[in-house]
């Protein structure tokens, strides 16, 4: 029997142990020593009480302060940029608006021909190109070609371009844009074409051809054609001929009722125009017949 006061146990199955391998000596540390008490007061690093927890999320916050103040005016900025967005977008379709409205006022554009004159409500014409300077409405013939030389015509009055009777084919007189071509509810007794010229003396203007005409096969809105090209058929024997002249970019308007040199006076009395004067001089000058001046 052991003696549980005398000895104690896990010592003495360690002796045995130990003694059944021969390897070892018998352990010479005695059990105080395997793991000391700590004296905090003979310590030479006391142990030391940790701070609360209010103290270490104020230390993170101030080491951490930079970057939390750069977040905090990014998410700033973002908010001002999504609150903003609308204004600027208005702004940008105002200065849209007031760019068009500029543009539209620069246009030399043209009127319709007067309800009380004989003639109907002028319809929708098709899309325009904006034009490039205001014209000038000369008779330089430089870089144009006449755009009868494919027709036996008759000249005949003079008012918001130069009327004409007979038949053939009719040429653009320069390379330009087709901006109109309407066949139905024009306000003329008849179809309206309409191009605006790409170079010359008059490069930017628009000229037209209406009344007793057919577009050419396949001619649409938005081509570019060269000097020369035919663009219209005359209509044989048409009762109403044909007039060509100086276009407004408007629907089926001119450029002298948009200037204010057409009204029904005028058109009862034959009297001429300054735009149709300055067409006819160009028909003339390119080798045509001139308009006749009957008022």
């Amino acid at each position: 029997m052991r003696d549980l006061a005398r000895v104690e146990p896990w010592r003495e199955s360690l002796e045995h142990s130990l003694a059944r391998r021969g390897d070892f000596p018998r352990c010479s540390i005695e059990p105080g020593q395997l793991r000391p008490r700590r004296d905090p007061a003979h310590d030479e690093e006391p142990v030391r009480a940790l701070p609360p927890y209010w103290l270490l999320c104020w230390q993170a916050i101030a080491k951490r302060w930079p970057a939390l103040v750069a977040g905090g005016a990014g998410v700033l900025t973002l908010i001002l940029l999504v609150a903003t967005r609308p204004s600027v977008s208005d702004g940008r379709r105002a200065h849209a608006s007031a760019t068009a409205a500029h543009d539209g006022a620069s246009r030399a554009a043209g009127g319709s021909r007067p309800a009380d004159a004989g003639h109907a409500a002028p319809g929708s014409g098709g899309a325009g190109v904006s034009r490039a300077r205001t014209c000038q409405l000369a008779d330089n013939p430089i870089g144009y070609v006449n755009p009868l030389a494919g027709a036996a015509v008759t000249p005949k009055r003079i008012d918001q371009g130069v009327d004409y009777t007979g038949s053939g084919t009719l040429t653009a007189i320069g390379a330009a844009t087709v901006t109109s071509i309407a066949t139905s509810d024009t306000g003329w007794p008849g179809a309206f074409i309409e191009y605006q010229l790409l170079g010359g003396p008059e490069s930017g203007c628009f000229v037209f051809y209406a009344e007793g005409v057919t577009p050419a096969e396949g001619l649409y809105v938005g081509e570019t054609i060269r000097a020369g090209q035919a663009i219209a058929a005359i209509i044989p024997d048409d009762s109403s001929g044909i007039e060509i002249g100086w276009g407004a970019d408007d629907g089926t308007k001119t450029y002298a009722a948009k200037m204010g040199e057409w009204s029904a006076t005028a058109e009862q009395d034959n009297i001429p125009t300054a735009a149709g004067k300055s067409f006819s001089s160009l028909i003339a000058s390119l080798g045509g017949p001139r308009g006749k001046v009957e008022g």
